[in-house]
């Protein structure tokens, strides 16, 4: 009896020997620096776990994620984790390409931060890419005063650039403008962007709705004028097409 109790336990635990084998060569890839600057680059630690949960997903699956899978795995709503998703999307943290999401953009800027020559020369590159057409070379003297007498960071003049064409301006004025505003604002990482950006939203999304709202009110109240008639006012002009009118009745009496 005592043999068969050994035997059953040396079985079980080669069974779950086996199961833990298993367990352990079911991974995933994962950028390893990634999780260790994803901080610095402005994601929270929720952004974070998203990340991993659809990229998980993907190289398991092979497809886009089921949000209400995922809901399953975590303690965010299927709806949190769309919002979470779009809003990463549409700040540039990750991309939507041939239905799979891509951290291509957060791989960009990570080496950015660790390799500061060859992402000087990213920057033009990227320039040219947004509008489309190769730059002036006081554009590219403009560029160059961003990162060497601005000291700028190359990743914060992409930032910028990227808020400009999403306003649909592709201007370098208006990028100097948004460069500026952030200097004031004293922006040194990815993550007080982040920041600064939700607060600037809060603020400035009421004052848009209150113009808005007084704009249309200010359209419904205010009564369509009419100008008044002028006295006089086209009494030449009907005396010139009287005369004219005269004169070519007389023309047809004579030619009669």
């Amino acid at each position: 009896m005592v043999y068969l109790l050994k035997e059953g336990a040396h079985a079980m635990k080669k069974y779950l020997d086996h199961a833990l084998n298993a367990l352990e060569q079911r991974h995933v890839n994962f950028p390893y620096e990634l999780l260790t600057t994803y901080n610095a680059l402005g994601l929270s630690d929720v952004d974070m776990m998203v990340i991993i949960h659809i990229l998980s997903y993907q190289q398991v699956d092979h497809t886009f994620p089921d949000l209400d899978r995922l809901a399953e795995r975590m303690s965010l709503t299927a709806d949190e984790i769309a919002v979470t998703i779009q809003r990463l999307i549409v700040e540039g943290h990750i991309q939507y390409v041939d239905r799979m999401i891509s951290v291509r953009p957060l791989l960009e800027r990570m080496i950015g931060m660790h390799n500061e020559e060859q992402a000087s020369l990213a920057v033009f590159t990227r320039f040219e890419e947004e509008f489309g057409r190769l730059l002036s070379p006081l554009e590219y003297e403009q560029i160059t005063r961003w990162l060497s007498e601005d000291e700028h960071p190359e990743w914060l003049i992409i930032e910028a650039l990227r808020e400009s064409v999403l306003s649909g301006v592709f201007n370098f004025r208006y990028v100097d403008t948004i460069l500026r505003g952030w200097a004031r604002a004293n922006i040194k990482s990815e993550k007080q962007l982040s920041e600064y950006r939700k607060t600037y939203r809060k603020r400035t999304e009421p004052e848009k709705e209150r113009t808005a709202q007084k704009t249309t009110q200010a359209t419904k109240s205010t009564p369509r004028v009419v100008p008044a008639a002028q006295p006089g006012k086209y009494e030449r002009f009907y005396e010139l097409y009287q005369n004219r009118a005269e004169t070519s009745a007389a023309r047809s009496d004579t030619t009669k």
